[in-house]
């Protein structure tokens, strides 16, 4: 058992025998005590085991103790004080000394819900409070309420009384708060508060509660900055940024992976994706990043696709980009949208030429040849017209140039004088 120890000093030390009488003063303690006789009934401590202290020639210290009896009732702390009296070949320096014993019977409480799961979309339970022994006065409980998870009213307060575990006709309503988050797997709070009584009162142990979620899954879509961009001249090219935003929020973080592909008229080497291709969507949060427009110099960071110039004219191209969806957080992937890739090169010029600059009207031929300013993504079907009274052209008056391609040395076109039986006076020019 626990026990109140006193020790007694003689300073300074003497040659003779030294006396000095101990009592226990009840009236300035206000601990319940025995006496150096009997242990009185009920007593929080017991009786002194001697009313006297004796230190012998040279002895300078004596230790008094008393045993402290444990109870299970509720009180404020409790003093014991030690008077010592009559000295004996000494006087006195103190006349008293004063041990604390300490309560440790202080009722904790524990709080219960009716219902351990309630909807989230305005659920509600009562909550009740037990001690684990009664109290001697009347203890309050405060339910406290957890923003964004339930409301606690109109009374929070719960009232046992002196004597009294717990007090069925008094409860707390709890009220779940909708947070309008999908919630993968349904919430759990701790149902806490406070307690307080005049005499003390232990810890407070709260109650699981489960709110069970009511928003569907979110969906997911991406977002381009600019839906159609440029594939300018290679010095500044056209970009566009990609971001992800979900229709409600989740409560886990969502990440996607961004990848684009070739769709009409467009070939990989069109376009270039970043090496950044994740996007993250926090828990709580409904979009990735906020949208922003970024020209040349993309900021650092950004999943984007970038066009690549070709030099070739062709048909605006599309881009299909696309995501796949990582985690817990049980979205689906969302759909892919477009991405436009504006042409810049305008159509071809046809420039066309002959082997040979002058030949002779009397049925002289050359050959024709075209070449286009810039390649085109189709092949390019160039006619080479006759001129009536000048010259005629072959049975194929066509040339054809391939696809890329600015010339074919292989395919020209032949063309005929006709004399025309007229003397000029100088050669004619067409």
């Amino acid at each position: 058992s626990n026990s109140l120890t006193w020790t007694v000093t003689l300073t300074p030390a003497s040659d003779r025998e030294v006396r000095v009488s101990i009592a226990l003063d009840q009236e300035a303690g206000t601990a319940t005590a025995g006496t150096y006789r009997r242990a009185a009934e009920g007593a929080d401590h017991g009786f002194l085991p001697r009313p006297q202290l004796t230190f012998s020639p040279g002895e300078t210290g004596k230790k008094i103790s008393v045993s402290v009896h444990g109870d299970s009732t509720v009180e404020p702390d409790e003093t014991v004080v030690v008077a010592l009296s009559d000295p004996v070949n000494a006087t006195l320096g103190d006349t008293s000394g004063t041990g604390t014993i300490l309560d440790d019977d202080a009722p904790t409480v524990a709080l219960a819900v009716a219902d351990r799961s309630i909807s989230e979309n305005g659920g509600t339970t009562a909550v009740t409070a037990t001690l684990s022994h009664p109290s001697g006065v009347v203890t309050t409980v405060t339910v406290t309420a957890v923003d964004g998870a339930y409301t606690v009213g109109p009374d929070a307060t719960i009232t046992i009384a002196a004597g009294a575990t717990a007090n069925a006709a008094d409860a707390a309503t709890i009220t779940a708060v909708d947070d309008d988050v999908d919630n993968v797997g349904d919430r759990s709070v701790t149902v806490t508060g406070t307690a307080a009584n005049t005499e003390g009162v232990g810890t407070v142990t709260g109650a699981a509660l489960t709110l069970t979620d009511d928003e569907a899954t979110p969906e997911a879509a991406l977002v381009l900055s600019a839906e159609t961009i440029d594939e300018h001249d290679g010095t500044d090219p056209g970009v566009s940024a990609v971001t992800a935003v979900l229709n409600r929020a989740s409560n886990k973080a969502v990440t996607l992976t961004v990848a684009a592909a070739p769709g009409t008229n467009a070939v990989a080497g069109d376009f270039s994706l970043s090496s950044t291709k994740t996007l993250t969507i926090a828990a709580g949060e409904t979009a990735s990043t906020s949208r922003v427009t970024i020209g040349s110099g993309a900021t650092a960071g950004a999943v984007t696709v970038t066009a690549v110039d070709d030099a070739v004219d062709a048909p605006d191209k599309e881009v299909t980009v696309s995501a796949t969806v990582g985690g817990d957080s049980g979205i689906a992937a969302p759909p892919s949208v477009t991405l436009t890739i504006e042409d810049d090169e305008a159509a071809p010029g046809v420039t066309l030429a002959v082997a040979d600059g002058a030949i002779a009207e009397d049925g002289g031929t050359t050959t024709v040849t075209a070449t286009l300013s810039h390649a085109s993504s189709a092949a390019t079907t160039v006619t080479v017209t006759a001129v009536d009274g000048s010259y005629t052209v072959g049975e194929d008056a066509t040339i054809e140039i391939a696809a890329g391609e600015t010339a074919s040395a292989a395919d020209t076109a032949t063309i005929t004088a006709v004399n025309d039986d007229v003397d000029n006076v100088g050669d004619r020019s067409v």
